[in-house]
C-alpha cells in the first residue's frame, strides 16, 4: 500500500495536521496574513518527512470536511473533500476534540478573581445564580424617596473599597438546587438605580419586575458545582445568611470562616445577556429617569473611553473567537442587523456593542456582534461617536430603507 494512504496515517501524523491547520485558521479568523504554502512545507519537514504535499494538501481538505460537518469554520483555501471514510473522518474529529480540550483556559479558583476578604462586601440571599449583570433589591418605602435606594446605594458606595458580593441561596422562593449553595461572587460596579433602567433584556425585566432597585455588575462569576454551606464548604450551619434577605451583611467571624473555604474553590465566569449601555465612572451615582454618559465637554475622559472600545473591537483574539461565536449560531458568518452572509469570515467585521459600560470589565465574546462593512459604518454614523446606534437602531434603519 502506498505511503499517503489513508489508512498509512498515524493518529500523530494527524494531529500533526490537525494543529497545523488550526494555526492558519486561527490566522484567518485573525484576519492576519499568512502563506499555506509554508506552514505546509514546514509540517512536511518537521514532522511528515515520508508525507507529499499533495497527500498534506488532501489531508487537510478531509479536516476541512469533518469541521463543515460539525458546523464549524473552516479554511477557504482548502474545501471540504468529500469521502473522507469513517475510520478516517471519525480519527480526526477525536483529533479535533481533544485539541479543543487541550486549550481550553486554565481554571480559576475564587482566590484568582477575588485576591482578598478585604475586597468582599459582604454575603446576599438569592433565589439562584446572578443571571443579569445588575444585583437587585426591594425598594424602602416611597419610590420618590433617597431611602427607597437605601441598599442599592450601600453596596455602591462600598463597591469603591470593597467591589465583591457573594451570594448564597435562600429565601422563601429560593430554587430548590440552590438552597444553602455559594451561587456566585459578583463586582458591583457604582451606579444603582431602577432595575428596569440598568437592564436592556425585556426578559430579564419582567423577571425581576419585583425587584424595583439595583446596582450595576461589572462581572460575574459562578461557583462550580453550587457548593452548599455545610455539606461541602463543613460550615457548622447557614446563619451566615441571617439578615441577608434584604441587603448585604459582612458577620465578620463567619466572613472570615466561609472565605477559608472557598477561597480554592473554582469559578467559572457567567455567560450573560449583554449590560445596558451606559459608563460607570467609578464614582457612586444614582441613575434616576437616564443612564450615566460622558458629557461631550469631558473630552479627555471621552478619548479614554474611545480607546477602550476600540481596542475590544481590535482585539485579534477576541475578534476571532467572535466569529466562531457567529459561524456556530447561524451555520455561516452572519451580520446580525441586515442578515448578509456568507462563509467568508473576513466579509465581516467586528463592534463592540456597549461601549460605554467600561469600568474594569471583562470583555467578553457575547459583548461583540458581527455586522458587515457597511452596518458597521452606520453603527459609528451617530452623532455621538461614544454611543454607537444600537442594534436594534440599525435594523430600523434597514427596514426604512436604509435612507
Amino acid at each position: 500500500m502506498p505511503a499517503d494512504k489513508e489508512a498509512d496515517w498515524t493518529d500523530d501524523e494527524l494531529r500533526s495536521a490537525v494543529r497545523t491547520y488550526f494555526q492558519m485558521l486561527e490566522l484567518e479568523l485573525r484576519e492576519e496574513p499568512y502563506v499555506k504554502a509554508e506552514f505546509r512545507r514546514r509540517l512536511i519537514e518537521q514532522q511528515l518527512p515520508t508525507r507529499t504535499e499533495g497527500a498534506v494538501e488532501f489531508r487537510m481538505e478531509n479536516i476541512s470536511e469533518v469541521l463543515k460537518k460539525l458546523k464549524e469554520p473552516w479554511i477557504k483555501g482548502y474545501n471540504p473533500a468529500e469521502h473522507v471514510g469513517p475510520v478516517v473522518e471519525e480519527r480526526i474529529r477525536k483529533i479535533i476534540q481533544d485539541e479543543r480540550s487541550r486549550k481550553q483556559p486554565q481554571q480559576l479558583l475564587l482566590q484568582d478573581v477575588c485576591p482578598s476578604l478585604d475586597m468582599v462586601q459582604g454575603v446576599k440571599a438569592v433565589f439562584g445564580p446572578i443571571s443579569s449583570y445588575v444585583l437587585c433589591f426591594a425598594g424602602r418605602g416611597d419610590a420618590n424617596s433617597t431611602s427607597f435606594y437605601y441598599q442599592a446605594a450601600n453596596a455602591a458606595r462600598s463597591a469603591v473599597e470593597r467591589p465583591f458580593i457573594i451570594t448564597i441561596g435562600g429565601g422563601e422562593e429560593v430554587r430548590p438546587d440552590a438552597d444553602g449553595c455559594v451561587v456566585s461572587i459578583a463586582r458591583a460596579g457604582t451606579v444603582f438605580g431602577p432595575t428596569s433602567l440598568l437592564l436592556q433584556d425585556e426578559d430579564e425585566i419582567k423577571r425581576l419586575a419585583r425587584w424595583p432597585v439595583s446596582v450595576n455588575l461589572l462581572e460575574v462569576w459562578h461557583f462550580n458545582g453550587k457548593p452548599h454551606l455545610v455539606r461541602d464548604l463543613r460550615m457548622p450551619d447557614k446563619t451566615i445568611l441571617g439578615g441577608s434577605q434584604d441587603g448585604i451583611i459582612r458577620p465578620s467571624e463567619k466572613m472570615s470562616l466561609l472565605w477559608e473555604t472557598l477561597r480554592n474553590w473554582p469559578v467559572t465566569l457567567a455567560n450573560l445577556p449583554p449590560p445596558a449601555n451606559f459608563y460607570d465612572s467609578g464614582k457612586p451615582r444614582r441613575a434616576g429617569t437616564k443612564l450615566p454618559f460622558i458629557s461631550a465637554k469631558q473630552k479627555e475622559e471621552g478619548d479614554r473611553v474611545w480607546r477602550y472600545q476600540l481596542e475590544a473591537e481590535r482585539d485579534a483574539g477576541l475578534r476571532a473567537a467572535a466569529k466562531r461565536h457567529n459561524f456556530h449560531r447561524h451555520g455561516t458568518y452572519a451580520c446580525e442587523a441586515c442578515n448578509l452572509t456568507s462563509s467568508d469570515g473576513a466579509m465581516f467585521d467586528a463592534h463592540h456593542i456597549t461601549p460605554l459600560f467600561v469600568g474594569k470589565r471583562i470583555t467578553r465574546v457575547e459583548h461583540l456582534l458581527i455586522l458587515c462593512p457597511t452596518c458597521h459604518r452606520r453603527a459609528h454614523r451617530s452623532p455621538d461617536k461614544l454611543r454607537p446606534y444600537s442594534l436594534a437602531e440599525l435594523r430600523s434603519w434597514i427596514d426604512a430603507g436604509r435612507p
